[in-house]
């Protein structure tokens, strides 16, 4: 996990921290480090390496990002006297609508701490009309490092060298640091790291878009929900529509995304007759995720933090890129920053993270199941509905899928709370309710497919192309 010497290193007024990458783990270390070097009476020199301007619309400004995000991970930036402007929010998440090859089923918030809301990385898409204000969220964010006295140096750094000092170099200069903090993601291009064997974490691509359908076009067809397709194309994982008022976001996740993935996620049934027909893509990027951790994460006065470190497997990015920015910047001021003390102070949390993503892996395996099964999910979706007439409390199943979807609890609680007895009690009652009511399955090969039910099943028939706020889910049989 780390490499370094046993000695211990600390930083003192007059010195200099680079931080490569100007995304929310580096404005968040920026952030944190003044803010906890204020406290310790310290006078530090911080500069953030970011060649591009997050203002700027389409591909320039843009971060390649669903960008959902818990609000209970803003709420924690209170700390450092930061609010996130209104202007940066573009929709405000009520609800997620889950759709299967059972059926599909809205699902409200089941937590009154579990708001999310949507944002836009950068500038936004050159298609939407000129924004009134500044929407970027990292452009709010290195905008704040800024205004609390880092420095921010608009050129990409090409290397970075520890001995016999730390120093990052550009194609321009070579800026001598005290510590390095690498929290440039894992889209960017390669950095020649010197005295230090770093690699980068494992990753996995996705494919994304954004489409314009201006603000009430967007309403009609998503209304203020986020739709998760678990289609059966064994290649793709999940797809997700995301709301930002007159753009939606489209992101394809899976083990092999093809050219052309992304015209034949949108001519999907279930995905097209939610959209009017000949829409017309703003943009289209294929950005990798990180699904495991960098090695080593800290070494002596280096440490990685964000995606370039260790992150949540695949969801709520920006709530790990806050907690490791944190952390480590908390270590580097008050503990040192040799590698024993980021091992003391950071390694754990680093532990934590990659100990709850096994739990995720275990949960999404369990997903691709479901998502191929029909005659899995259809208890699932009556189970979940069926729970709604229950306090907030006892809503395991809503609980556990809106944590799945929007990375609000730990993968570790979700999974206690997926062995939760009265949950499999549901699904056990569900599926024998099934079969009491003479629906049938028959083998095809590999797959299973459910034969339509007879009549009085309880399922309701018929599209449906958008839920009221107060309307409890239903469950829609395809």
């Amino acid at each position: 996990m780390h490499s370094g010497s046993g000695d211990s290193v600390r930083l003192r007024s007059g010195s200099h921290i680079a931080i490569i990458g100007g995304g929310p783990a580096g404005s968040f270390f920026a952030l944190y480090a003044l803010h906890y070097a204020h406290q310790a009476g310290l006078d530090l020199h911080v500069t953030i390496f970011e060649p591009r301007d997050f203002a700027q619309a389409g591909p320039w400004g843009c971060n390649m990002c669903a960008g959902l995000i818990p609000l209970r991970v803003l709420r924690e930036l209170t700390e450092v006297g930061l609010l996130i402007p209104e202007r940066v929010v573009r929709q405000r998440i009520s609800h997620y609508t889950l759709h299967t090859a059972a059926g599909r089923i809205c699902l409200p918030q089941p937590d009154p701490d579990g708001d999310v809301i949507s944002v836009y990385r950068g500038g936004g898409p050159r298609c939407a009309s000129p924004w009134p204000q500044p929407i970027s969220f990292d452009g709010y964010l290195i905008g704040a490092a800024r205004d609390r006295g880092a420095r921010v140096v608009p050129e990409r750094v090409v290397a970075v060298g520890l001995r016999p000092r730390p120093y990052v170099e550009t194609r321009q200069a070579v800026y001598a640091a005290d510590l390095v903090v690498l929290a440039a993601g894992v889209n960017r291009r390669a950095i020649d790291f010197h005295d230090l064997c770093y690699q980068p974490p494992p990753r996995q691509q996705m494919a994304q878009t954004e489409i314009c359908l201006g603000t009430e076009g967007v309403q009609r067809a998503l209304g203020e929900s986020v739709h998760i397709f678990l289609p059966r194309d064994g290649s793709l994982r999940f797809g997700t529509l995301v709301p930002k008022g007159p753009c939606f976001n489209v992101s394809l996740l899976g083990d092999r995304l093809p050219q052309g993935t992304i015209a034949r996620f949108l001519a999907l049934p279930e995905v097209a007759e939610l959209l009017p027909e000949g829409v017309v893509r703003a943009c289209g990027c294929r950005p990798r995720i990180a699904v495991g951790p960098a090695r080593p994460l800290f070494a002596d006065r280096f440490v990685a933090v964000g995606d370039a470190g260790i992150t949540r497997l695949y969801k709520n990015g920006i709530g790990s890129a806050l907690r490791t920015a944190r952390q480590a910047a908390y270590t580097a001021i008050f503990h040192g920053i040799a590698a024993k003390d980021f091992a003391a102070g950071y390694g754990p949390l680093c532990r934590q993270i990659a100990w709850d993503n096994r739990a995720g892996r275990f949960l999404f395996a369990f997903t691709r199941v479901f998502q191929h099964h029909q005659w899995l999910t259809l208890p699932h979706l009556r189970s979940i509905a069926s729970e709604q007439a229950l306090p907030p409390g006892e809503r395991f199943h809503s609980r556990l899928l809106w944590g799945m979807f929007t990375g609000t609890y730990s993968y570790r609680g979700l999974l206690a709370m997926a062995c939760y007895p009265k949950l499999h009690t549901s699904l056990l009652r569900h599926f024998l309710d099934s079969l009491a009511r003479g629906e049938t399955f028959r083998h095809a090969g590999a797959s299973v497919s459910l034969i339509a039910p007879r009549r009085g099943s309880g399922i309701v028939r018929g599209q449906i192309h958008g839920y009221p706020r107060e309307q409890p889910p239903s469950v829609v049989d395809k």
